[in-house]
């Protein structure tokens, strides 16, 4: 499995371009965002002693190829 960690304000960027090409069905239901862009979203949040509370966005793919078209594409 590939993750691929952003910021949250660069995940809503990145969200933005999605829904403009596919629509915001797509996030409505995870499977049909893992079928059509290969990757589940999940918000993780963590806790670091000198910032206090963390939060950012992971991307998981369980194919590299779709981890590496994504880079190319939205990165």
């Amino acid at each position: 499995m590939t993750t691929i960690v952003l910021k949250n304000r660069d995940w809503h960027k990145i969200k933005r371009r999605v829904i403009d090409e596919h629509g915001a069905g797509i996030f409505l239901i995870s499977w049909r965002l893992k079928r059509e862009l290969g990757f589940t979203v999940r918000n993780h949040i963590y806790y670091d002693e000198l910032n206090g509370r963390i939060s950012d966005t992971r991307l998981d793919f369980d194919d590299p190829s779709y981890a590496t078209f994504f880079q190319i594409k939205y990165l």
